[in-house]
């Protein structure tokens, strides 16, 4: 099984207790395929970035989750009947290195010397 990373945007008028339900029945499909719910990170309510069924907020819940890879065909179906689910995202957790772990602040350098090398390279071999 993969980890997953799923961020719900919910409709800002829904209840608390409603929106508990709704994580819970998702825990819980999870749990019933054989996965396993990681970490559930609720981000409140947020202004979009665009209206959204004439919303201008939203109300955030980020879960990881290791489930199998046919569950979030199925997750997906049911966000798209639900009509309290604005907006909805699945994707694979991105996998941290050994590296990386180690040593956070020395990657990001990394990263930016390899970006300032590829813009280098641009500006010589350009006609």
């Amino acid at each position: 099984m993969k980890i997953y990373e799923t961020t719900i945007i919910f409709d800002p008028g829904l209840e608390e207790a409603r929106i508990n339900d709704e994580v819970e029945r998702v825990s819980q499909s999870i749990g019933q395929a054989g996965g396993e719910v990681i970490e559930v990170q609720r981000w409140g309510k947020r202004k979009l970035a665009y209206n959204i069924r004439k919303r201008r907020d939203g109300t955030y819940i980020h879960i990881k989750h290791k489930s199998p890879a046919e569950l979030i065909g199925e997750m997906d179906r049911r966000f798209r009947l639900n009509e309290g689910v604005l907006r909805h995202l699945t994707v694979l957790a991105a996998k941290e290195s050994p590296r990386a772990a180690e040593e956070p602040g020395r990657v990001a350098e990394t990263a930016a010397a390899g970006a300032e090398t590829v813009s280098t390279r641009r500006e010589i071999h350009e006609p």
